[in-house]
């Protein structure tokens, strides 16, 4: 398949399905040119996976190399005796391997390979049907509801082919496929407006997509606002209308950010407001905030070492996370970049964008026993907000504050959406693209 965006083409996505002994062995494999910021990236991701004849997963390896950048995961399922199925992995990368495991209710699929139970099936309009889905980018289990929404007649190639439309919805997001009457994947819709369509090898592989210039993915899924805002990094005080959907959800985390129907309030906090203590933070209250993870890797030897030099004797919390958060900014270039970051990864390149920016100050934060989050949602860049990521620090309450812009604490224009480390990050496609803005006020 040729993988377009704006009815460019960007890039191209091959699967394979191959019957063994016990099932099938399953293969993908996508290559991209994205452009972030105004940088060219080569996004290569590529997934082996063992299924049984039903497709339900039983083993795999998924890997996503971004301009150099790895990072892999593998996983198995296990039947165990006492604790019933589970599903027993591990992510790579920095040359480090953090394990997961959780248990299985149901079988497991690939999102990929939900299609391939419909192959045969007549679907009529309005049927759906609902699967368990592994997601190796979250690396979380999920539900997929796939919903038939009737017979189409589809162009494609200059041909006209009978089709059956899907919606296929999971993780706040929708994805819209097109199948034929052997229920192959003729077109796929997916999220940030990228489109599949089924191509011969060689178109798909040729189109000169390497040798042209892909539209910003970051700059498309820009916010715009009508009212400019001076001096953002500034601000202390900022109002917004949102307008989108009527199920728009609630962004409340208050104090900093307020929302009362559609209008968010978002204030800046003041650092004489700010409460300091000793570190550790023992209070078992704020346990989730210091936990090691597999992106988060605050107990690895080589991070605690790293903030035990960046702090030396400092044990005040308020001047500790303020030397973490300068050395996170001097200490990492400022470069774009696509993937999943781990704050391993992060120390080791000493390079990346806010999200690298993010994870290693949070890791850091949590290795001395100062309580931390990532954040993210958007910040505003003239004229328009921008995805972004950031961290709060538990200091009294929690304070917002930029590893990559040095802000301490964060301007009122980051605007935050969820928050978690990058495994919940794909949950902003539900948003970015769907939501508008109107600046109400500001000061």
């Amino acid at each position: 398949m040729g993988i377009y965006h704006q009815n460019k083409k960007i890039g191209y996505f091959h699967r394979r399905l191959v019957p063994v002994e016990h099932g099938y062995r399953w293969e993908e494999q996508s290559q991209m040119k994205l452009r972030v910021m105004n940088t060219d990236q080569l996004v290569h991701t590529s997934v082996r996976a063992a299924i049984d004849k039903s497709y339900a997963l039983q083993d795999f390896s998924f890997r996503l190399n971004s301009s150099g950048i790895v990072f892999e995961v593998t996983g198995k399922v296990i039947d165990e005796k006492t604790s019933g199925r589970e599903l027993h992995g591990q992510i790579v990368s920095a040359g480090n391997s953090s394990p997961f495991s959780f248990p299985l209710r149901d079988p497991v699929y690939l999102p990929s390979t939900t299609q391939m139970m419909l192959r045969g099936a007549s679907l009529k309009a309005g049927e759906e049907r609902q699967y368990s889905i592994f997601n190796p980018l979250s690396t979380k289990t999920e539900t997929i509801s796939v919903t038939a929404l009737g017979p189409e007649t589809l162009t494609l190639k200059g041909q006209q082919l009978a089709v059956t439309k899907i919606a296929e919805r999971f993780g706040g997001t929708t994805v819209h496929a097109w199948l034929d009457h052997e229920g192959k994947v003729v077109k796929e819709e997916a999220s940030l407006g990228l489109v599949l369509l089924r191509e011969n090898r060689e178109d798909a592989l040729g189109g000169g997509w390497e040798d042209s210039t892909p539209l910003d993915l970051v700059a498309s899924a820009a916010i715009p606002v009508q009212q400019p805002l001076p001096e953002p990094r500034t601000l202390k005080h900022l109002q917004l209308k949102l307008l989108g959907p009527a199920d728009m959800p609630q962004f409340a985390f208050p104090p900093r950010q307020e929302m009362s129907g559609g209008t968010i309030t978002i204030t800046s906090e003041t650092l004489s407001n700010l409460t300091t203590y000793q570190l550790p933070q023992a209070d078992a209250a704020f346990a989730l905030d210091l936990t090691d993870t597999p992106f988060v890797q605050s107990a690895h030897p080589r991070l605690r070492a790293q903030a035990e030099q960046i702090l030396g004797s400092e044990r005040d919390a308020v001047k500790a996370a303020r030397l973490l958060l300068d050395w996170t900014y001097t200490t990492l270039a400022k470069e774009p970049s696509i993937g999943m970051p781990t704050a391993l990864e992060a120390l080791d390149s000493k390079r990346g964008d806010c999200n690298e920016h993010a994870v290693l100050f949070t890791a850091l934060a949590r290795a001395v026993g100062l309580p931390a989050r990532v954040a993210a949602g958007v910040v505003y860049l003239e004229g328009a907000f921008y995805y972004h990521a950031w961290a709060d620090v538990w200091l009294g309450q929690w304070v917002a504050v930029d590893p990559v812009l040095q802000q301490f604490p964060a301007d009122a224009t980051h605007v935050k959406f969820i928050e978690g480390g990058p495994e919940e990050h794909l949950a902003l496609l539900k948003v970015i693209g769907q939501i508008g803005m109107e600046v109400i006020n500001y000061q």
